[in-house]
């Protein structure tokens, strides 16, 4: 593989082996490979030993001549990727010999294949915030070392002094999410969240907070989530006649994956931090492996609501996945050295932050100040880091910060890009942040073999069969174009990474393709990759034998097909959310005026009914329905009367059925057009319990 083409080793279909330490193992299609991810972050340690926290404390004099903390700020550097230890080692090898999934003597340990991290610090609020420059970003590839700052209050600075001599629980906790590559069928399904069945058995399966809150770790919610999917408090339908016979075997895999990706999808609409719902109540349940604690958002059955998420996977495809600590945990055994307490408010920190990157060799900084300091030229390597200096000034918001970054990266051809940063400490000058992922394009290039407008997931091709992929891309900031070339495999796809101008001028990326298929010569002519896309593709028909280039610009036939559902996912899973919104304010709207009733496009038009005498035509609602009956047709309109809400539809008949709404749900969505629904009532066959609507695309 060449210098800026990179193999994506993705997950097998399998999925994943099992636990070993502070891991997670994977299965892959490659021979004695297994693929391995941190379950937890740990702190940094430096050559030294020392972990990678600062805490300072700010100290003012007060009227009475006493000292007292008035705030504070900490530093803190987690990696991501920890080392596996040789105990370590030897028990992943004992799992994958017990599984018969690879040769113990052979066997290799490579890093999962992973992009688009995010972290984010969760602090209480009345103990302070942290740092939004540094906060809830894009880490793109997750790996090696991450920084994040606080800013503390006075309660904040307090806790986490009194913490951190004592060993008492620090309040927060750390979250990173990230996306990893594995291999899918061409497979969808619907995933129903049943509320109360969830909030039944969460309630008994969580802990009680002082203030009413069921909480628990990651963990135990974790093991949570999956006991309600073997329940059926989360259900998982396949489409059409359910999995295919080939996939028989991996059922309770494929629901495992369904659900744990309607989880990711879902979590925040149903739990929140703990810190954010209880801020003066620390808890230390979390521990190493129990993860960071969460709050359930409902308090009572009668909170609770159900959630249809409809989820597709096309071929291989990047899956949401997370890892997160307890501040509790991260700190245990901190040795008190990390603190710091500076006596004089004329003092701060000034913080320079360079985020890795895969493609990053190093980052030279220069930082010079109007007043307070001498100049500092830090050196970072790829991995990263944060490097923290002492300012002093009288008027610290008024001090002026220099930075000017140089990045080099590893590939020869490419440029040193230049970055250039000054601002005051108060328009935030004391916290650079260099982002090196935002100096790179990155757009992961597909090959699919398809037969009869399908993917082929195992293809059988010829021996002689091959497939070359050429890259280039050129721009105002370039002397020349980059070009580069590599062989393409179904299982394998490849990352093309460029860089970028950081003025703001736009470069353009292309690839082409070109290689024998089925003892023919075939060629893809050169296509121009859209900024916008994030993933292309190239597919290879069987049965025609013809290449094709195809990206969010292609023209595709009206009817799409295979071509344009990749497009859409951009190898990633299409989610359509089914579930009706609840309202955003307290009150309902005024009654609005009635809407004509509008036939849906392509529906049967009824045959008008002769109008019935007055006697003859309903004085009030429609009497209620079956239990569980289920009515089909377009609505007319809502109406809020004075027996609560109801949903007027058209039946196919031309006769109208009136059903009665549940008043905690918003239904507005109703009123403005006429929609296509199947509507399902409840036991009492009273009130509706779901609806289901056509989207026209």
């Amino acid at each position: 593989m060449s210098t800026f083409l990179t193999e994506g080793v993705p997950v097998s279909l399998s999925g994943a082996l099992g636990s070993a330490g502070n891991y997670t193992l994977f299965n892959c299609d490659q021979p004695n490979l297994v693929l391995y991810v941190a379950r937890q972050p740990r702190l940094v340690l430096d050559d030294r030993g020392k972990p990678g926290v600062a805490v300072t404390t700010y100290t003012t004099q007060q009227p009475d001549g006493s000292i007292k903390i008035a705030s504070g700020a900490a530093t803190i550097a987690v990696n991501t990727t920890p080392s596996m230890d040789a105990a370590t080692i030897d028990q992943a090898k004992a799992l994958v010999a017990a599984q018969g999934v690879a040769d113990p003597a052979l066997v290799r340990f490579h890093p999962l294949t992973t992009q688009k991290g995010k972290a984010r610090l969760n602090l209480p609020t009345v103990a302070g915030a942290a740092d939004q420059a540094h906060n809830e970003r894009d880490v793109g590839t997750p790996g090696g070392s991450l920084s994040f700052l606080a800013n503390l209050t006075e309660v904040g600075a307090l806790e986490w002094a009194q913490g951190i001599r004592t060993g008492s629980g620090i309040n927060g906790d750390i979250t990173i999410s990230y996306e990893y590559l594995r291999r899918m069928p061409d497979i969808g399904a619907e995933v129903r969240v049943h509320g109360r069945r969830m909030f039944e058995h969460l309630s008994a399966a969580l802990d009680v907070s002082y203030n009413g809150f069921f909480y628990g770790g990651s963990a135990k919610l974790e093991a949570a989530w999956d006991e309600m999917t073997r329940t059926g408090a989360v259900e998982v339908v396949f489409f059409n006649q359910g999995l295919p016979p080939d996939l028989e075997a991996l059922r309770q895999e494929m629901v495992k994956t369904f659900s744990q990706q309607a989880q990711k999808i879902l979590f925040e609409q149903i739990f929140a931090p703990m810190p954010q719902v209880a801020p003066a109540h620390a808890e230390h349940g979390g521990g190493f492996f129990g993860g960071a604690n969460f709050a359930l958002k409902w308090q009572q059955q009668s909170d609770s609501i159900d959630f249809t998420q409809r989820i597709e996977f096309r071929g291989t495809t990047w899956l949401n996945q997370s890892m997160d600590i307890s501040l509790a945990a991260l700190f245990s055994g901190l040795d008190p050295a990390c603190l710091t307490n500076v006596p004089a408010q004329q003092a701060f920190d000034s913080v320079v932050l360079v985020d890795a990157d895969e493609q990053l060799e190093s980052a030279s900084v220069s930082l010079s100040y109007s007043e307070g300091s001498i100049p500092r030229a830090p050196v970072f390597g790829k991995e990263g880091g944060t490097e923290r200096y002492t300012v002093v000034s009288t008027r610290p918001t008024d001090v002026v910060v220099n930075c000017v970054t140089q990045l080099n990266f590893t590939t020869p051809r490419w440029p040193i890009v230049k970055d250039v940063q000054k601002r005051t400490v108060g328009e935030g000058g004391d916290q650079m942040v260099i982002k090196a992922s935002a100096s790179v394009g990155r757009t992961e290039i597909y090959l699919f073999v398809t037969e009869n407008d399908r993917i082929v997931l195992n293809p059988a091709t010829p021996a002689e069969d091959f497939l070359v992929l050429n890259v280039s891309y050129e721009g105002p900031h370039l002397s020349a174009p980059l070009r580069d070339s590599a062989r393409l495999d179904t299982a394998t796809p490849v990352t093309f990474a460029y860089p970028l101008d950081l003025q703001g001028r736009q470069g353009v990326a292309k690839f082409s393709a070109f290689g024998q298929i089925g003892g023919r010569i075939r060629r893809a002519p050169e296509t121009v990759i859209p900024p916008v896309d994030t993933a292309v593709f190239i597919l290879a028909d069987l049965t025609t034998g013809t290449v094709r280039l195809v990206t969010s610009e292609t023209q595709l036939p009206e009817a799409g097909g295979v071509a344009a559902a990749l497009v859409r996912g951009q190898a990633r899973p299409v989610v359509v959310d089914l579930t009706p919104r609840r309202p955003d304010q307290e009150t309902r709207p005024h009654r609005p005026k009635p809407l004509p009733a509008r036939r849906p496009e392509g529906a049967k038009r009824p045959q008008p009914e002769k109008p019935r005498p007055e006697k003859e035509r309903p004085a009030g609602p429609t009497p209620p329905g079956r239990p569980g009956e289920v009515v089909r047709g377009w609505t007319i309109g809502v109406e809020y009367g004075r027996d609560g809400t109801s949903l007027w539809v058209r039946l196919a008949d031309g006769s109208s059925r009136q059903v009665r709404l549940r008043p905690s749900d918003d239904w507005s969505a109703f009123e403005k057009e006429s929609r296509d629904v199947e509507v399902r009532l409840d036991a009492s066959g009273e009130y509706v319990e779901t609806i289901r609507t056509t989207l026209t695309v």
